[in-house]
């Protein structure tokens, strides 16, 4: 039986962290719910495994979902699912954490879990079970995933992870029949939710946890390189978090909140020492808006200045329109694609979301990156969207006709927990079905010439995300039912099953358009009780 890319798991990268397996330290399996190349590329990871490794007495390894053909040689041959360092079943850890950054991989946390011997439902694990705890964006509504993890940490986990290490490092040597006494422990600190340690009725406010100071917060400068190409195959630099605004649709902005910065000096220090661990060729400054970086201009000439006569690129990955000028930064950086998010067609709705910005700065903007040597120009629209009229839908292609080798990406307005837009309503699959037929007609009658390429995100697996991310703890017997009913890898399309989700929510007897439909602002939410 052939498996399709093994590198994805020998471990032995460059600067992968490796400890001997000491067993009065404190083990932790950070775990990512996605293949390697997606679990790789996130910053967040690469954070968490940095600052825990670099601390004594704490052992932390990865562990990634397997690709199908590699977790049918595992079952086949009884194989469990190990860490990449030691090779060491997930069972065998303390703590065994994840990370939880889109709602289409809940089901592969629980196959993760079943392959490392760990019991999936948080009431079944016993003393000797690790302590299973998640982090990340899908955290802001923990309660479809109640019924599996220990333990949430909401918000940004660098300094809540290491409390949660020190509660059971603290009582290591003791932890025989205290399992319950470390997660009343983890349910006193800040921004930790304990699913068991409250009722459902009567559960605390719980405050996001956030680091007030970037600059002296640790940053990876060693991050490993893997031998395979994974999504983002680069450096990147987390320059500024959060986001200066407030788009009404928008969750990041606001679980992200507030904005803070990194110091030009600090950057240029990460980046420095980065290169020369690493060899990479290419750097990423990210934030959710780094054209808003105050400095953006002088931090772009000082890595040109420094990087360029060594053939390293500068890329920023989340530019906004009025970011674009014709000023020097636009010669500074890699030019290949470039991507704006005007979200819809129209100055009316566009306006209507909170989102400023016109028609015409986007076809000058763009027009303008075309002429400066950039390749393409991809725009991000969403359909759905609330007070979204037909003549909307029909300006995306007029907005997009104007625009020369533009490709457009749309996907469905989800009323996402703690956006402004939290109690909206998503159309149902048989409208937005219609609008994506009605912008192909558009298309097709008046700008087929034009050669627009389209790309549509899964209509089917973008309503699947939406109840997930918008359920309560009673969807927890529909992402169990659809793991055993073999959901896996569902945020690939080529293993999405709708059907299969279909049959679930009528099987645990739960009706999808409960968790789709309009929301009274003055009742409780699934995840009111979650202060972002």
């Amino acid at each position: 039986m052939d498996i399709l890319k093994p590198a994805r798991y020998i471990g032995n990268e460059w600067n992968a962290v490796h400890k001997d397996w000491d067993e009065h330290a404190l083990k932790v399996a950070l775990c990512f719910p996605d293949i390697y190349e997606i679990g790789m590329s996130h910053l967040g990871m690469r954070i968490i495994y940095g600052l825990l490794n670099k601390e004594d007495g704490i052992i932390c390894e990865r562990a990634f979902a397997p690709w199908s053909d590699m977790e049918n040689r595992m079952r086949a041959e009884k194989i469990t699912l190990f860490s990449l360092e030691n090779k060491k079943c997930l069972n065998e850890f303390d703590i065994v954490g994840f990370s939880l950054q889109y709602e289409m991989n809940f089901t592969d946390v629980l196959n993760m879990l079943d392959l490392g011997r760990v019991p999936i439902l948080a009431g079944e694990r016993g003393d000797k079970d690790p302590l299973v705890i998640a982090g990340g964006p899908c955290c802001f509504n923990p309660e479809p995933m109640a019924d599996f993890i220990d333990a949430f940490i909401i918000g940004e986990a660098e300094e809540a992870i290491l409390e949660i290490t020190r509660v059971v490092k603290g009582l290591k040597l003791e932890v025989k029949g205290r399992r319950d006494k470390i997660l009343r422990e983890f349910a006193k600190i800040s921004g930790v939710y304990v699913p068991g340690a409250t009722s459902n009725e009567r559960r605390q406010v719980i405050k996001k946890r956030i680091v007030k100071d970037l600059d002296g917060s640790y940053f990876p400068i060693n991050p490993i390189v893997p031998y395979v190409q994974i999504v983002h195959d680069r450096i990147s630099i987390e320059i500024m978090r959060g986001c200066p605004h407030r788009c009404r649709f928008c969750q990041a902005c606001r679980i992200f909140h507030p904005l803070r910065l990194r110091s030009l000096k600090r950057i240029m220090e990460i980046a420095e020492e980065s290169v020369k661990n690493t060899g990479y060729e290419e750097i990423s400054l990210l934030s959710l808006s780094t054209g808003d970086y105050p400095q953006i201009e002088e931090l772009a000439r000082r890595m040109n200045e420094r990087f360029k006569r060594l053939g390293i690129k500068i890329s920023l990955p989340s530019l906004r329109v009025r970011d674009l000028s014709s000023s020097s930064m636009g010669g500074l950086l890699k030019k290949t694609g470039l991507t704006f998010a005007p979200e819809t067609g129209s100055d009316r709705l566009r306006s209507l979301i909170g989102k400023n910005l016109t028609n015409q700065e986007v076809i000058e903007k763009s027009n303008l990156a075309l002429r400066s040597g950039w390749k393409r120009v991809k725009l991000y629209f969403m359909m759905g969207l609330p007070g979204e009229r037909d003549e909307d839908i029909e300006a995306i292609i007029d907005l997009s006709s104007k625009i020369r080798n533009v490709t457009l990406s749309l996907s469905y307005f989800i009323p996402k927990p703690h956006s402004e837009f939290e109690g909206k309503k998503m159309e149902g699959l048989d409208v937005l079905r219609e609008k994506k037929k009605y912008l192909y007609s558009v298309l097709d009658a008046r700008y087929l010439k034009k050669k627009i390429k389209i790309h549509f995100h899964n209509l089917e697996m973008s309503m699947i995300e939406a109840v997930l991310s918008r359920g309560d703890r009673k969807m927890g017997s529909v992402i169990y039912k659809a793991w055993k009913s073999g959901a896996r890898l569902q945020a690939w399309t080529e293993y999405f099953d709708y059907g299969l989700w279909e049959g679930c929510f009528e099987e645990c007897g739960l009706a999808p358009d409960i968790y789709l439909g309009e929301k009274k602002t003055e009742g409780p939410l699934p995840w009111s009780f979650i202060e972002a």
